[in-house]
């Protein structure tokens, strides 16, 4: 196992009557890329500037290379931070961004030039040194940002959120650049972000956050796979994760699960062994992922099946249907299948749960049981 690079050890930051960032525990190895991923408040930002040193903990300690940083300012922690808005020096062309920091340190010119060749090769802008900012795309700007930092050599990069000013193509391209740099440099990366598929497709491991509250900290397959608790199950996947509130009953034998108004009923005693026996003739919450609700279209033989279309969402290779149970209509389900047959709106059809996808939540606690 690589040795711990960097250590959040229960750091907290208040402001105010406000608690941006509680108790949080993070160890961070050395060479990983780790996403911090949460919706908007949820303490990434003040996690990161906290990390960069543009913020002081209320309490804990950053510990980077078995060393508290906590007073240090920040162009003495050896951590670079690549801004959302580039921050690029509008007067200077591409080299003279890039070999701005080596200047200011009185570089001799020879070692400048050699450095500056070096990165931008790296970042892939050998070809625009000599444009000026004012017509540089998007999709410059970031390269050169992330060269500019690369100049320092530090042995951490932070990245807030670099990637939200380009376009959906520029952004795909940037996420595969990235990665391909992190490798290719042997750095760790701490990259915030608001965007699943950013921290899902980049992330060695994810840090999801709610609330200034680490959620879950764990690869992009497990967390996707096996959510700690409702939020993180909520929050990762698209479309998200359905939820129906259910009745857990033992009934001859078997361990059954029904929707509150009956609308449907099975068999879960496989899947479910590994409840303990306080769960049974309780509320409890089915999360089941569109991917694995099935559905049978063509009714055949005339007969009810069990959910009506309330909507259909064709999305080329496959396409969302929002179906509500029969009988039960504040019940909706997405399903995310094969395109097939596009049916009706209004029309019947049968909806099956992959029981080996299925997780138990605990209503009160939401923790994921199963």
């Amino acid at each position: 196992m690589s040795r711990i690079k960097l250590k959040l050890d229960r750091i907290t930051k208040v402001f105010g009557d406000l608690i941006a960032v509680n108790d949080l525990c993070v160890d961070i190895f050395d060479n990983e890329f780790v996403c911090i991923l949460g919706p908007s408040g949820c303490g990434k930002t003040t996690t990161l500037n906290m990390l960069s040193g543009l913020e002081v903990p209320t309490s804990g300690n950053i510990i980077l290379d078995d060393k508290v940083i906590n007073k240090l300012p920040p162009q003495k922690r050896d951590i670079g931070l690549i801004f959302q808005d580039y921050a690029l020096f509008e007067n200077m062309n591409v080299y003279e961004n890039l070999a701005f920091s080596m200047r200011v340190k009185r570089k001799p010119r020879d070692e400048v030039d050699s450095k500056v060749r070096e990165v931008a090769q790296a970042v892939e802008v050998s070809h625009i040194l000599k444009k000026n900012y004012g017509s540089l795309n998007p999709g410059e700007m970031q390269r050169v940002a992330i060269g500019r930092t690369m100049i320092s050599e530090p042995s951490v990069f932070l990245l807030d959120e670099p990637l939200d000013n380009l376009d959906a193509d520029m952004r795909v391209t940037m996420r595969a650049e990235l990665k391909r740099l992190q490798k290719d440099l042997g750095k760790t990366m701490i990259y915030v972000t608001h965007d699943q598929e950013e921290a899902m497709s980049l992330a060695d491991r994810i840090v999801v956050m709610e609330q200034g509250l680490l959620q879950q900290m764990d690869t992009p397959q497990d967390i996707y796979n096996h959510p700690v608790n409702r939020f993180v199950a909520g929050f990762i996947g698209t479309p998200p994760m359905n939820f129906i509130t259910c009745k857990l009953e033992s009934i001859s034998g078997k361990l059954m699960l029904s929707s509150l108004k009956g609308s449907f009923s099975m068999d879960i005693s496989e899947v479910g062994r590994h409840l303990y026996e306080g769960t049974i003739q309780k509320e409890m919450i089915l999360g089941i992922r569109p991917e694995n609700v099935s559905v049978n279209i063509d009714d055949l033989n005339g007969e009810k099946r069990g959910a009506r279309i309330l909507r259909v969402e064709p999305l080329g290779p496959e396409m969302v249907l929002e179906v509500a149970l029969e009988g039960d209509p504040d019940n909706v389900i997405r399903a995310l299948v094969d395109p097939g047959r596009i049916p009706s709106v209004g029309e019947r059809i049968e909806i099956i749960f992959h029981q080996d996808k299925i997780h138990m939540i605990d209503p009160l606690s939401e923790e994921v049981l199963i």
